[in-house]
């Protein structure tokens, strides 16, 4: 985008030149909003349409279906007492790199308390107030708020234990917040009734955990550099807690500041995305990066009561390409292009409603299409804990969203979406089906967020599931986000669908990069379900992503989905350095990661049945030979709920130049004949 203030812009908010977004250490002090907003942002609380539990009253006044499916999740776990995380978790960090046995404890006991705030409000029972209230507590009692993989005392000090008078900021911290705040604005009275004292004490941690360090501390990592997920998560939780939490007197002045600091966060981060809407963190970091930012912008919406309008923001060009990203990263039967940290079969709970409400304000029918196929049918469909207690309400509050019915609704899937920021084509046989093939492959370079080392890399699903793969996300450890990132199987580009030269993989850093990328398309726009014609092609040179040591003078691929032939073609010719005649490894190695289980593997062919069901056929030059097939065992349960027990590796061994086509077809299943 041009402008590096565009929601300020469309709103006619100030901006302050000397500090556009806040980062100075005297950006609090300069901080405000102007006056009628202040004034309105006071009755924010009340403006917000979300299910409310009123003392005395009972449960909600809610349709009967929408109040059982409140209640559901607490009595499914009723039983489960609520978790409270150990010393000796937290330790196992620095102990032996694992952050997910504290972590999730955190994130269930937040999932668990909400759950509670539903029932709570669904049936007005005094065991939920308690159970939640219970809860609330022990998220106040933590002694940080911070996840363990972003403390800062063990830097510092060695400790493995947190630090009291230096509270982190982080993820974790506003995901504390936020069930805090959300259950405060809809329990209310009832905690005060019920609990006295707690509402109080929710207020006062908020406040030294989260509102002054984000005040006082303008150093914080998220708030400078290249902006990313962190930016709209963190942000969104911050804008809800301080108009539901800073309610007191004397709270308006820093309530205001947090407001507009945010409001310049929000801001940045919607100036840092694409034009055509391209997210090089993937679709899984969708959700809790540019739709957590949608889901701010509407807070700010609803609580300025008309002053910071909707319509405004949807005429920001970027929008609508933002809120097509999900749609364009379908492959159909739950299976999406999963490109950088993402699994490949991601949660299907996603707030499909944030993408229904901005759908209506654009006119965008393709959008709503797209949500309204994800919704499901009933109650139950609106109530996912896991998503978040802010986006549950939030969701069971649209009248319209709660109205609707997916049944029957289908996504969208474009034939065919060329992303030229991130460099990632995505292709399919014909738009709106998810049977045939569908081609992605991605350019771009080796400093991208959330980066695998992936340049040139490439996947084919048959119908639906992807055959030959990207891996994804594994399990997050101490190593992931450290120098160490690329030991880690799963991000080296020795297992994604690229060329090992002469035992070297792709370099790290943003100069190892893709050049020359040409697309050829087949359809007259971006994307389109329409029969477009009959190729989708994406050529680049790869010779800059390896590092000068592997010699490598060219390395052209051509990704091609031919839709008359029903082929996808993978085409390699390379040329490498003349070194002396005797190397000790093999000049080239090419790598095809592949799901399913192979049936027949012969010089030039392997069958593959795909997770699908449906059966693929490779084929290459038989002068190449059969190849290595490795079978990987996969132990990492992220992995495991994409690809099951274990994937395959073939390995082609290749010679100092040469060329090389892998195409890969459907089979028909009873006849063994290529797929008409």
């Amino acid at each position: 985008m041009t402008s590096t203030s565009p929601l300020r812009e469309a709103w006619g908010l100030p901006i302050d030149r000397e500090d556009e977004h806040g980062t100075g250490p005297h950006a609090a002090r300069r901080a405000g909003v102007p006056v009628a907003l202040s004034q309105a942002f006071d009755k924010a609380p009340h403006m917000l349409a979300v299910p409310r539990l009123e003392p005395g009253r009972g449960a909600a006044a809610l349709p009967d279906e929408l109040r059982e499916a409140l209640a559901g999740p607490a009595r499914a776990s009723a039983a489960e007492p609520l978790p409270f995380p150990l010393l000796s978790q937290y330790a196992r960090y620095w102990r032996d790199g694992v952050r997910t046995d504290y972590e999730d404890d955190v994130r269930r006991l937040g999932i668990m308390t909400g759950e509670a705030v539903l029932a709570a409000i669904g049936t007005g029972e005094t065991r939920w107030i308690d159970r939640a209230a219970d809860g609330l507590m022990l998220l106040c009692e933590l002694s940080t708020w911070c996840w363990v993989a972003h403390e800062q005392v063990h830097d510092r000090r060695g400790w493995v234990v947190p630090d009291l008078d230096s509270p982190v900021l982080d993820l974790g911290a506003a995901q504390t917040l936020h069930v805090l705040a959300w259950a405060d604005l809809t329990l209310g009275d009832a905690l005060e009734e019920r609990v006295p004292g707690l509402r109080a004490l929710i207020r006062r941690k908020a406040r030294a955990r989260v509102f002054e360090p984000y005040l006082v501390r303008r150093d914080w990592h998220w708030l400078h550099g290249a902006a990313h997920n962190w930016t709209g998560w963190i942000h969104q939780h911050l804008i809800a807690a301080a108009l539901l939490l800073l309610d007191g007197e004397g709270d308006r002045e820093d309530r205001d500041a947090i407001l507009a600091l945010s409001i310049a966060q929000v801001d940045r981060y919607l100036a840092s995305f694409p034009a055509d809407g391209g997210i090089d963190e993937g679709f899984s970091y969708y959700w809790n990066g540019a739709c957590r930012m949608l889901e701010a912008i509407d807070l700010l919406v609803i609580a300025s009561d008309g002053l910071l309008p909707r319509d405004s923001v949807a005429r920001i060009e970027v929008i609508g390409a933002l809120l097509r990203f999900p749609q364009r990263m379908e492959l159909g039967d739950g299976w999406f292009v999963n490109v950088a940290d993402g699994p490949a079969r991601p949660p299907s709970e996603q707030p499909w409603d944030v993408l229904h409400r901005w759908a209506h304000a654009l006119g965008a029918g393709d959008v709503a299409a797209q949500a309204l196929a994800h919704r499901g049918s009933g109650a139950r469909a609106l109530v996912r804990p896991q998503t978040g207690l802010g986006r549950v309400l939030v969701a069971c509050g649209d009248a319209t969203w709660r109205e609707a019915d997916g049944h029957g609704a289908r996504p969208v899937l474009p034939a065919e979406t060329w992303l030229s920021e991130v460099q990632l084509l995505v292709a399919r046989e014909r738009g709106g089906d998810p049977s045939g093939l569908a081609l992605a492959i991605k350019g771009g370079h080796n400093d991208e967020a959330h980066n695998h080392l992936d340049v040139g890399s490439h996947l084919v699903a048959l119908d639906g599931s992807p055959v030959l793969i990207d891996l994804g996300q594994p399990t997050y450890t101490a190593t992931t986000f450290t120098d160490r990132r690329y030991e880690i199987w799963t991000m080296t580009s020795s297992w994604h669908n690229l060329p090992e030269i002469r035992g070297h993989q792709q370099g790290v850093g943003a100069r190892f990069r893709a050049v020359d990328v040409v697309p050829a398309l087949s359809g007259t726009s971006t994307d389109t379900t329409r029969g477009p014609c009959s190729g989708s092609v994406l050529d680049l040179e790869l010779r800059d992503a390896y590092p000068a040591a592997a010699g490598l003078r060219s390395w052209r691929r051509t990704a091609a989905l031919d839709r008359d032939a029903r082929t996808v073609r993978i085409s390699d010719a390379w040329e490498l350095e003349a070194r002396g005649s005797h190397e000790d490894e093999p000049p080239v190695v090419l790598h095809h990661v592949i799901a399913g289980d192979p049936l027949a593997h012969a010089p030039g062919l392997l069958r593959v049945r795909a997770l699908s069901g449906a059966l693929a056929e490779l084929r290459w030059d038989e002068e190449l030979g059969a190849g290595a097939l490795e079978r990987r065992e996969i132990d990492d349960p992220l992995l495991a709920a994409s690809w099951g027990g274990a994937v395959h590796r073939l390995s082609l061994e290749g010679a100092g130049s040469g060329r090389a086509d892998l195409t890969l077809t459907a089979v028909d299943t009873d006849s063994g004949e290529r797929r008409s």
